[in-house]
């Protein structure tokens, strides 16, 4: 576990998954798996699938742009200096509803998420859509759950049917 770190403006692992790119500020390893801290950048209109982590709370900070999360159900708007959180075992997603790309700061409790992060990067070639058969076993193994498609498509299919 290390005991000191400074991670400069720019510095950090940078991870490419589909609709973000991550930048592992403070990683598990770091802590001893205590908790991760995580830069995310999101482009407009993008965001992760309906998922949950039966082993993790999620924090966000939202350092830049506008953005529309859900946690079971309930819709959240927040920007710039506002700060959201997600309890384990809670359905969650987010979507940067702003015109630029949105930039959040996420502490993961206990640790573990940039280590998925860094093994989906491997599964999804630089930030395509990872083949489902890969996915499974690594969802599995960092206790996490895949429920549905982003805000974004739900929003299409949604307005597609009125």
């Amino acid at each position: 576990m290390t005991t000191a770190l400074l991670m400069g403006r720019g510095e950090g692992r940078r991870i490419k998954i589909p609709g973000a790119e991550i930048t592992v500020k403070i990683s598990s390893r770091d802590t001893g798996g205590a908790f991760a801290v995580l830069e995310g950048r999101t482009p407009p209109s993008q965001g992760p699938p309906l998922h949950l982590h039966r082993e993790q709370d999620e924090w966000w900070y939202i350092v830049e742009g506008e953005f529309r999360f859900e946690v079971d159900g309930q819709a959240i708007y927040a920007c710039a200096g506002d700060t959201v959180f997600a309890a384990r075992g809670t359905k969650h997603t987010f979507q940067n509803i702003g015109i630029e790309p949105g930039r959040m700061l996420t502490t993961v409790v206990p640790g573990g998420l940039d280590l998925f992060f860094e093994e989906l990067e491997m599964v999804a070639a630089r930030g395509t859509v990872p083949d489902p058969t890969k996915l499974a076993p690594l969802c599995e193994k960092y206790a996490f759950e895949m429920l549905g498609p982003p805000l974004a498509t739900r929003s299409a299919v949604a307005a597609g049917a009125d």
